[in-house]
């Protein structure tokens, strides 16, 4: 290359350790590329001269990506293949990489937790339209909060690692914590505020650990990795259709760089259309009786049903209730007109009316995200980030509800001659009940890294993130009165016609009974952050690297919902350490060895303005007896602290008799007199955890992609926090002392309550286990590339105590709404890729599980297969001359069209696992200049 030759090498070496042995003292480099090639290029010039320590001029085997995938030409399953890292270990001053799970950086990626790395491409590949959607099909989130008005997030994107509960698992931009935004309640970041097209790739860590990134990674960490740089242009667009919905997206991106500075600048839209109950066959009638449950329908249909007052016959018919006949819009009824329908109520699944409550959210997302880096001499450097992110979501569902109201003789409409009582539904001609949600979120980074002396490196950062949202429940507040007076108006100008289904008042009447019910949500993070790391010594087996931080922010919430507007902050503080100790070292003859044995610690101390401190740890050993095996174990504690809403609550005073309350040391009486009072609990804590890990590694040298993993793990918390009801307090008094006040006792009888504390306390626990399989092999035939890989999840606990006094709740393989674990969760994928076309097939196996509502049902025991194929259109010719690349891609998952199965409880189908979009076809075309 350019007049340089590489020098020969032999020996047990793989591929990329004999590439980086024969390309020294070249001139050239080589770099290891995403899928696993090598790629020579020419060396940079040297660095002037400084006072810094000399760096090594010998030819280095640099990592291009910090997890190099292993060999997924398609979809496949969360492995890295480290083989060029490995190798890169034996060269001094080879490149260095940091991953999620510590913030020093090392030449070996694999650490003593576990860390599965997914790439953009495998995003694409998966064929899901969101980031979300993409986490909950992977094993480690064994469940997911579900989309749609049933799901527990209104339609934001959140993850459950392991299953357990929402706002447990930690989201990281860029390796830095993720405020907790607004329209949560600041209990989760939304997922959906990073625009996709500017995700590079997703790094998880499964295990729960706070020693590091601080608190909230209870069930571990998802560090969500932006785009940094790009030379040129990309552009890529996407459409995506399955039966009742579709989505879009589009994305330019821009960037260069210069001897001293670099840049990319990336805008990207998606667009995602609702799909709702009355779009599936199976919320039509709401008669589950088919399928062994319920008959769930009401009279909430359109048209409605008419009923008498007094119970008897209504005029002109037989019976006392009728159903409303359906004619066209402005034709009067008169009492004939019911005759088909007499004794006949109308029935109908209310959700499902007009459009039906939403299964997705309709969503558009404008997006802009970009960094910045300028070279301030030699070995420093400033760099910024910016992410600007506009979300709106808008779900228009059922029709307007009448519950039983009184229709007088007097009204226009009411033919029956005297008073009525109407139940139904208006037609979507007068609006819709729904949820509106607009959410701007801006984050944005500026920082200072350099070197320092003695091979010592420095990072500092300042960062603020906020969120502003606003959320509407569509006509979602009634106003009594109005109401009241347009059915009993004797005008039609003024009254309301609660007998059409097409449009039934004027839009000041029906704007003057139904109104918005609005909240407005803010919430802003302000961060600075510093830390230093390097050598600190040196040891036989190698150097001990080291790292110390500070941390300081700012949190603030606010929220306005009818008027009153509750806000608090808090502020925070952080000091942090970790420590990698080699204790032994095999093979250094040459500088070529690898290291035997690695402890890494780790510790923290956190301290809040609110509720005070608190410190976790993390420790963790690697044992490598061989190059290609490394056996490794850890251990963390982690913490989540009380969010805002839960330590800044409003004292309301509620009388005790709203309650029901019954006093059970006086024997059962019936409380009276007392106050309930909704109020903050000063003594609330965080809620803790602790996670072990323990597994084994095998990747063979000089392989394609070669893997078997295996990782037995554990997390258990205690002190979930819950809003604990009063009665419930009362009856496990002496658990909770201070939340209940008693009048003087009198003859040794304990004295009446006087005050009962309605608030969140610190009582429930949690403890799963289970074991993740992975397996994949790679190699090359017939021109191609071709490649199989396994993994699974089994969990074999998942024990959950949430009630005072109840012994604790088998969740495994047990249905839940909240949080649970199937027993196995697992994929199967097998690809070829020729470089110029791949294809590859993905199974995704969810375990069997039981209901547990009704009968007990058994449900899951199920695949779904997923086709991905990709065309590079540059080889093939197909693409523009000016382009430097090219391609297209198709993927189509559940290709068998499974549907959500049955469960006897309401919804009436799984929320945690239910994916309704069935089968979905998407493409994919991307352009780089």
């Amino acid at each position: 290359m350019g007049g340089r030759s590489a020098r020969p090498v032999s020996g047990r070496l793989s591929a990329a350790e004999a590439v980086a042995l024969a390309l020294e003292g070249s001139g050239l480099v080589a770099e290891v590329m995403a899928d696993g090639a090598i790629v020579v290029r020419l060396a940079p010039p040297p660095a002037a001269a400084s006072g810094l320590a000399p760096r090594s001029t010998h030819a280095l085997l640099t990592v291009a990506d910090a997890s190099v995938p292993a060999a997924w030409p398609v979809a496949g399953e969360a492995a890295a293949d480290e083989a060029g890292a490995r190798a890169a270990a034996g060269a001094d001053g080879a490149q260095k990489i940091q991953i999620t799970g510590s913030r020093l950086k090392r030449i070996a990626a694999e650490g003593p937790a576990p860390v599965n790395v997914y790439t953009k491409e495998d995003i694409e590949r998966s064929g899901q339209p969101t980031l979300e959607r993409f986490l909950a099909g992977l094993n480690e989130a064994s469940v997911a909060p579900g989309e749609g008005a049933q799901g527990a997030t209104t339609g934001q994107g959140a993850v459950q690692l392991r299953g357990l509960p929402l706002g447990s698992t930690l989201v990281l931009i860029n390796g830095r914590r993720a405020q907790a935004v607004g329209s949560s309640s600041a209990n989760f970041f939304n997922l959906s505020l990073i625009p996709l097209a500017a995700v590079e790739r997703v790094e998880v860590l499964p295990v729960g650990s706070s020693a590091v990134y601080g608190g909230d990674a209870l069930a571990g960490v998802v560090n969500v990795i932006l785009k940094k740089s790009i030379d040129g242009l990309s552009l890529a667009a996407r459409a995506g259709a399955g039966q009742g919905s579709s989505d879009s997206s589009l994305s330019l991106a821009a960037g260069g760089q210069t001897e001293r500075a670099s840049y990319l600048l990336l805008g990207s839209y998606s667009r995602n259309t609702p799909l709702t109950m009355a779009e599936r066959g199976f919320f039509r009638s709401g008669d589950y009786r088919r399928d062994g449950g319920p008959d769930t329908r009401t009279r909430g249909c359109t048209p409605g049903t008419v009923s008498s007052t007094t119970g008897a016959a209504l005029p002109g018919l037989g019976s006392p209730v009728a159903g409303i006949p359906r004619v066209p819009a402005g034709q009067p009824l008169v009492p004939g007109d019911f005759a088909a329908l007499d004794g006949q109520p109308n029935l109908c699944n209310s959700l499902a009316n007009g459009h039906g409550y939403a299964l997705v959210h309709g969503d558009e997302t404008w997006g802009l995200h970009a960094v910045g880096e300028w070279r301030l001499g030699e070995t420093w450097a400033a760099f910024g980030e910016l992410t600007h992110t506009r979300d709106t979501l808008r779900a228009e569902q059922t029709g307007l509800a009448l519950n039983n109201v009184l229709v007088p003789a007097g009204s226009p409409y009411n033919p029956f001659g005297e008073a009525v009582r109407v139940t139904g539904r208006l037609g979507l001609d007068n609006g819709a009940e729904g949820l509106a949600r607009d959410t701007r979120f801006t984050r944005a980074l500026l920082g200072l890294r350099g070197e320092l002396a003695a091979g010592w490196d420095l990072e500092a950062t300042l960062s603020t993130s906020r969120d502003d949202g606003e959320r509407r429940l569509l006509n979602g507040s009634v106003n009594a009165a109005a109401l009241a007076a347009a059915l009993g108006a004797t005008t039609p100008d003024a009254a309301l016609n609660p007998f059409t289904t097409g449009p039934a008042a004027s839009a000041d009447v029906l704007r003057g009974i139904w109104q918005d019910s609005v909240r407005q949500n803010h919430g802003r993070k302000d961060m600075a952050a510093a830390f230093v790391r390097g050598p600190l010594a040196q040891l036989p087996a190698g150097p001990v690297e080291a790292l110390a931080g500070v941390e300081a922010a700012r949190d603030w919430y606010e929220t306005t919902l009818s008027g009153v507007t509750t806000r608090d902050s808090r502020n925070a503080a952080a000091v942090y350490g970790e420590l990698r100790l080699p204790l032994l070292r095999a093979g250094a003859e040459e500088g070529r060895g690898w290291p035997l044995t690695t402890l890494t610690l780790a510790g923290r101390r956190d301290r809040y303005s609110d509720f005070g401190s608190a410190g976790t740890y993390q420790a963790g050993v690697e044992l490598r007896p061989a190059r290609s095996v490394l056996l490794r174990a850890s251990t963390a504690t982690s913490f989540k602290p009380p969010t805002l809403l839960q330590t800044s609550v409003d004292d309301t005073s509620i009388p005790a008799e709203a309650f029901g309350l019954v006093d059970p040391a006086r024997g059962g009486e019936a409380i009276t007199g007392a106050e309930v009072l909704r109020t903050s609990n000063p003594d609330l804590g965080p809620e803790k955890g602790r996670a072990w890990s323990l597994g084994a590694v095998w990747e063979p040298d000089g392989s394609l992609g070669t893997r078997l993993a295996v990782t037995a793990w554990r997390v258990s918390i205690d002190g979930l926090i819950a809003l604990l009801w009063p009665q419930v307090t009362l009856d496990y008094e002496s658990r909770f002392p201070g939340l209940v006040t008693r009048g003087p006792s009198v003859g040794g009888q304990p004295g009446a309550v006087t005050q009962v504390l309605y608030s969140e306390v610190n009582f429930g626990r949690l403890d799963t286990a289970g074991v993740d399989l992975d397996a994949a092999y790679a190699w090359r035939a017939a021109g191609a590339r071709w490649t199989l890989a396994g993994s699974a999840t089994r969990t074999s606990r998942y024990d959950v105590a949430v009630a005072p006094g109840a012994a604790a709740e088998d969740r495994v393989s047990r249905r839940a709404l909240d949080y649970w674990a199937p027993r196995w969760k697992g994929r199967l994928s097998a690809g070829l890729d020729t470089g110029t076309w791949g294809l590859g097939l993905t199974g995704r196996y969810l375990g069997s599980y039981r209901d547990t509502a009704g009968d007990g049902r058994r449900l899951g025991d199920d695949w779904q297969f997923d086709l991905a194929g990709r065309v590079d259109l540059k080889r093939l010719g197909w693409a523009p001359a000016s382009a430097k690349a090219a391609s297209l891609g198709l993927a189509v998952t559940n290709l068998g069209d499974r549907q959500p199965e049955f469960v006897a409880a309401a919804p009436y189908y799984d929320v945690t696992q239910a994916d309704w979009r069935g089968r979905y076809a998407s493409l994919r075309l991307s352009v780089d200049w």
